[in-house]
């Protein structure tokens, strides 16, 4: 009977996936709701910290009010009247024209063509073309370092 073993052995195994499932969810919704709580409390106890001095009356409130505004007076400077006139403006405009030849030959468009055969003629003598000179020998290598013994 070895389905009956494999059914059974299937059977553990789903309820423990939904028992895994169920844990999970409930330590999530678990989570949510005290971060609410944590928050909801911080709330309330910032609201009732920004309503105390709301509620202190007479001479303190008074005072650093006038403190205040006299601290403001005092901060302020005469400032000079901002006036606004149109500016006389000149455009100075420098032309210059340069002339130059190209660097390069720009040709035009145009059409190939076979080459025209010339006559043979007596051939041009040319001097011949100069060797390149040799390039510098390398430089020795450095000495390698020493071990120090």
């Amino acid at each position: 009977m070895p389905s009956t073993t494999t059914n059974r052995s299937s059977t553990v195994r789903d309820r423990s996936r939904l028992a895994v499932a169920a844990v999970s969810g409930l330590t999530a919704v678990s989570a949510l709701a005290a971060t609410g709580w944590v928050a909801g409390t911080a709330a309330h106890s910032a609201d009732a910290q920004q309503a105390a001095p709301t509620a202190q009356t007479g001479q303190a409130a008074q005072t650093s009010q006038a403190k205040a505004a006299r601290h403001l007076q005092d901060r302020k400077a005469p400032t000079r009247p901002v006036v606004l006139k149109q500016r006389p403006h000149r455009t100075h405009v420098t032309t210059r024209y340069v002339q130059g030849a190209p660097s390069a030959p720009v040709g035009g468009g145009g059409t190939v063509s076979q080459p025209v055969s010339q006559p043979v003629s007596q051939p041009v003598s040319q001097p011949a073309p100069q060797p390149a000179p040799q390039p510098a020998p390398a430089p020795a290598p450095p000495p390698a370092p020493s071990s120090g013994s």
